[in-house]
């Protein structure tokens, strides 16, 4: 890695720890620049604005849940299992990622369009993990799946919609600890009522 790359690096993790505490709205380039005794102009060199380092630390926060994922499919042989896993620890993600910003809401969904490839290449890394669980589970005898693609689209979009929905019961506000924990059990019912539509019948 070149001391380029370790420069950058070494802001992400800065930017990400200061908008973990203060959110994306109240943090500063001056606040990040300063935490690494740096000149204003000397970020502005790696990050041209706070938005493209908000972007950089989402990627990286996106790569981790990616490998994090991505080992448990390895370590995990039950295919059950491994589809409740990986609803459970996506919704922590994005719970992880509403934690970050602490931006309210309408902020939040107005940022989206700057990271629209960002997302839509999350998506695409999702859709082949989803993918490889249900082959997994096809593999195994458990599942009986027509359209495997087709499945592991449905599921990403149906999480996707009940987050949205609790984001959408809640534009100008916070979302709130219980409100979470509500999300988690419409997910994990879902995500039981998924699974045993999938199963093959004998």
């Amino acid at each position: 890695m070149s001391v380029k790359d370790n420069k950058a690096k070494l802001i992400i993790e800065t930017a990400q720890r200061r908008f973990g505490l203060f959110g994306v709205e109240k943090t500063s380039m001056r606040e990040i620049a300063d935490d690494l005794k740096l000149s204003k102009a000397s970020l502005y060199y790696y990050f041209p604005d706070k938005e493209s380092l908000y972007k950089a630390v989402v990627e990286k926060e996106q790569e981790e849940f990616i490998f994090k994922i991505s080992e448990c499919i390895t370590m995990v042989e039950d295919p059950d299992s491994l589809l409740k896993e990986y609803a459970n620890s996506r919704l922590s993600f994005f719970t992880s990622l509403l934690n970050l910003t602490r931006l309210r809401l309408e902020s939040y969904s107005d940022l989206k369009p700057v990271f629209r490839e960002t997302l839509n290449k999350f998506r695409n890394k999702e859709k082949e993990i989803v993918l490889r669980i249900l082959k997994k589970g096809i593999d195994s005898g458990l599942f009986s799946i027509d359209d495997p693609e087709m499945t592991a689209s449905l599921f990403l979009t149906i999480l996707k919609g009940l987050r949205i929905a609790v984001i959408n019961d809640k534009l100008g506000m916070l979302i709130e600890e219980r409100e979470l924990e509500g999300l988690r059990f419409d997910t994990m019912a879902f995500t039981d009522i998924f699974i045993k539509g999938l199963k093959a019948k004998y």
